[in-house]
């Protein structure tokens, strides 16, 4: 499964019913019913539903007023604007959000804040990581679910709550150090006025509609498309909805 994934452009997940499958009714003698039995349905139903809950979070702005209203909550702070990325990472994946996702999202807000006002990028970004990290194992978080959901199906006793603390624990100990060796201390004598101009935030969208030509699966349009956009000097990736522009006359000279 996992070589053939890695080679191929197919998902893991459709190739593990497949295996589950083959496996199962040629090997184990297993019955259809009682192979889809083994499939978490009820942890999948909350992972799709907290992962699409975040993404609407995202891509509605919910995200982006929350670092603006964090930052300008520390005043001036320089020290601060760290740890309200830290805990912005935390508590992003704390609430449903991938890790990878979550530090995608934070991280370019974060490194210019760290250009901006003179804060060590790799500070910054081990701020990000490690605060995805730290909310990861949130009892209503990806891997805190899996995790619980495994342990209690395995009979074994677990506190939920325990694991989320000591993960996050361990993570803010671990940017605790270096916050203060990689220049936390001289963040904390700077000050700044901070403005709407100064606490703007770069919108990311998780998620967007397709557009262009592949859409339709048009080969050879597609095939065009960048020579198209060089030529008449329109964006490549977008389809345009005027019939009389250069890109749309091109396509239709072509045809």
């Amino acid at each position: 499964m996992f070589v053939i994934a890695t080679a191929l452009p197919i998902n893991i997940g459709v190739l593990a019913f497949v295996g589950a499958f083959l496996v199962g009714t040629l090997l184990a003698g297993d019955t259809t019913k009682e192979i889809i039995a083994g499939f978490p349905s009820g942890l999948f139903l909350t992972l799709a539903g907290i992962t699409w809950l975040f993404a609407l979070a995202q891509n509605n702005g919910t995200i982006d007023w929350l670092v603006r209203a964090a930052v300008r909550a520390v005043k001036g702070r320089i020290a601060l604007i760290p740890w309200i990325m830290f805990f912005i990472a935390a508590l992003l994946t704390s609430i449903g959000a991938v890790t990878p996702g979550a530090v995608a999202i934070v991280a370019p807000i974060a490194l210019s804040f760290a250009f901006r006002y003179h804060i060590s990028p790799l500070m910054m970004g081990m701020m990000v990581a490690q605060g995805a990290s730290a909310g990861a194992f949130s009892p209503i978080g990806i891997f805190g679910g899996i995790t619980n959901g495994v342990v209690t199906r395995a009979g074994l006793p677990i506190n939920e709550l325990v694991t989320f603390f000591a993960s996050f624990g361990a993570n803010f100990i671990c940017v605790l150090i270096l916050f203060f060796l990689l220049g936390g201390r001289q963040l904390m004598k700077m000050r700044v006025d901070f403005n709407e101009t100064t606490t703007k935030v770069p919108h990311l969208e998780i998620s967007r509609p397709a557009t262009g030509p592949q859409i339709f699966g048009d080969s050879e349009a597609q095939a065009l498309t960048a020579e198209i956009g060089e030529g008449t000097g329109g964006d490549p990736n977008k389809l345009s909805s005027d019939p009389e522009s250069p890109a749309a006359t091109a396509i239709r000279s072509r045809s």
